[in-house]
């Protein structure tokens, strides 16, 4: 049994104000946009550079990338559920046993011995939603708002490597003697889902991940605001990075809405 698990998360909302607008955009600044998102992903993807208005671009932006943001923050969430209601549990069954393992190795869990309350406490640090603020600030800055190459070729909009030879498409700023590609993914759901198991099991990011469970413990709501301070190794611009986020994220005042739709 773990002490002090967030339970409130499991019915916590997904559905996200949709919004625009960044003060560090490369086009002109526009105001902020408040619009209901789509409810539904997208089976084509918009032509963002065909956009001449700056404000139509990235409100169509966001409708296509929202509906994947919420789309896997679900599958997270259904995750969690599970995770909480087996940490309940004295006995588990060949199954929940099976499922637990190829669970801890998803989120890349360390040293797993037996499925106790540190293994809980751990696994629910990395099994977690993150907020669409940030994911989708980072993914218009990643991608320029959908107009980069690696968005329009490979369906990257978080700007992930790779570093397996053929993997990705190589970038043409690539130091000598790099070996890392920019992922090459099949859709923009897959980038998605890419991004935020990045977030959740990668080692860089542990920082993101207590801060998130220090928020569930005290049941203070996680906005994006706050784990962009987690993000210092996600870009070599290291701080400026968190700044220019955290600046998109507060230009359209978006911490209101991670708020009203964070557990508590």
């Amino acid at each position: 049994m773990l002490h002090k698990i967030d339970k409130t998360v499991l019915a916590a909302s997904l559905t996200v104000v949709l919004f625009t607008g960044s003060a560090y955009s490369s086009d002109q600044q526009a105001t902020a946009v408040v619009a209901k998102p789509s409810v539904t992903v997208q089976s084509v993807k918009p032509d963002f550079a065909a956009f001449k208005d700056v404000k139509e671009k990235k409100q169509a932006f966001f409708s296509y990338m929202l509906p994947l943001i919420e789309q896997e923050n679900a599958a997270i969430l259904a995750e969690r559920e599970k995770v909480i209601a087996l940490s309940a549990s004295t006995e588990f069954s060949e199954q929940d046993q099976q499922w637990l393992k190829a669970i801890a190795e998803k989120y890349r869990v360390p040293n797993v011995t037996a499925y106790d309350a540190p293994f809980f406490t751990e696994l629910l640090t990395r099994v977690d939603v993150l907020p669409a603020s940030l994911a989708l600030a980072q993914s218009a800055n990643e991608s320029a708002w959908g107009t980069s190459r690696f968005a329009l070729e490979g369906n990257n909009f978080f700007g992930q490597w790779c570093f397996t030879r053929g993997c990705g498409i190589v970038p043409r700023a690539r130091d000598r003697g790099a070996v890392h590609e920019v992922e090459i993914f099949p859709d923009a759901a897959a980038s998605v889902r890419s991004y935020m198991s990045n977030l959740n099991s990668h080692s860089m990011y542990q920082q993101l991940r207590d801060l998130r469970a220090g928020q569930r413990q005290k049941q203070l709501p996680v906005t994006g605001v706050l784990l962009a301070q987690g993000l210092k190794g996600y870009s070599s611009r290291g701080d400026e990075y968190i700044k220019e986020l955290v600046a998109m994220i507060n230009f359209n005042k978006l911490s209101q809405y991670d708020t009203k739709n964070s557990a508590v």
